[in-house]
């Protein structure tokens, strides 16, 4: 019996008609290193040796004429065309699933897709999303944590939730929150490098700075004045995570939103009077704004991300130092506490 497919692909795109021609092996051997996040691990996984999980993925890359993963230190990344590989596959091993236990689409869970940058996808969205979806155990949910902005208009994904306004205007939009930017370094570098009082400072600091999509890069002029970057910036990344824990290790003093005072006592702020403004914008497929899992899901991104109940997120500054009351608020402590180490707030800079 054939596999029928539920996502709608462009029936013209040349790369649709070569998908077609993988077989069901192949699709599911590219899952399986997908899911692995290298061949190396991939080659443990399935089992196979890693000469033959290269040339394997070798073979779909020459089938489809196209590079699928670019391999980078800290594992694989998709190429535009890898993950539109991807989501044929899944929906390809779905659709088997369905046939193989005699369900139909409709008894499937709902599918909800949301792209998200990553420090708010892995910091922030993650431990609420786990409370989301046991109120809405009937939704499959698909949370991509990465700073590249998706298609939202063309691609597969429902929501968006990025840093920068949609480039096409007529993109269904709606701005959800904002995200305040600020110094800040670890008590073992403070120790060891002292505090500064202004970007005058910055010679005799160390700087960790994040290079990726939707961070502002030219920006850095303004953090550092007139002091010389290549002498200042010690330590560059393009993962917002791995920017996290250089700063969070003693590293150096990096921008990071202030809501990491409110997860974390590993970093305090350093006040030199910069702040940095980033509007928060969530986008919606055309294709599914009218579906009730999209609304149920706005509803629940804009009460994530409302100022009232959550002041980093306020359109108006507010300074770490004035977080305790919503810190210690059950919502934060429930949801957070593997991030939190203490409350003490004895020596805040």
């Amino acid at each position: 019996m054939p596999v029928s497919i539920e996502y709608e692909f462009d029936a013209h795109d040349p790369l649709w008609q070569k998908m077609k021609a993988i077989g069901s092996k192949e699709l599911d051997f590219f899952l399986d290193l997908i899911d692995a996040g290298s061949i190396r691990a991939c080659a443990a996984k399935v089992p196979l040796a890693v000469k033959t999980v290269r040339g394997r993925l070798g073979r779909l890359e020459d089938l489809l004429g196209n590079t699928l993963v670019l391999r980078r230190n800290d594992g694989l990344r998709l190429t535009d065309s890898g993950l539109q590989l991807m989501r044929y596959s899944r929906e390809v091993r779905l659709s088997r699933e369905r046939l193989q236990s005699g369900q139909t689409a409709d008894e499937t869970p709902r599918a909800l897709r949301i792209a998200v940058t990553e420090g708010l996808g892995t910091f922030w969205l993650m431990p609420r999303l786990v409370e989301f979806h046991e109120a809405n155990q009937d939704l499959r949910v698909e949370l991509l944590c990465d700073m590249r902005r998706v298609d939202i208009e063309h691609g597969d994904y429902d929501i968006a939730i990025q840093l920068e306004a949609p480039a096409v205007p007529s993109t269904t939009h709606t701005r959800i929150g904002t995200l305040h930017v600020m110094p800040f370094a670890a008590d073992r570098y403070l120790k060891s490098f002292g505090t500064p009082n202004s970007v005058d400072d910055w010679p005799e600091h160390r700087l960790v700075w994040q290079e990726a999509d939707q961070v502002a890069s030219t920006l850095l002029p303004f953090f550092i004045g007139q002091t010389n970057p290549d002498k200042l910036i010690t330590i560059t990344t393009n993962s917002s995570s791995a920017h996290f824990r250089a700063i969070a290790t003693g590293g150096g003093i990096g921008l990071l939103p202030t809501y990491a005072r409110a997860i974390s006592r590993k970093v305090r702020p350093v006040d030199i009077k910069v702040h940095i403004r980033r509007e928060i914008w969530c986008l919606i497929n055309p294709r599914r704004v009218h579906k009730p899992e999209i609304a149920l899901s706005i509803a629940w991104l804009k009460e994530s991300f409302s100022g009232e109940t959550y002041p980093w997120f306020h359109d108006r500054f507010v300074h770490p130092r004035d977080f305790e009351g919503s810190i210690s608020s059950r919502d934060v402590i429930n949801l957070f506490e593997g991030y939190i180490d203490g409350l003490d707030t004895a020596g805040d800079v």
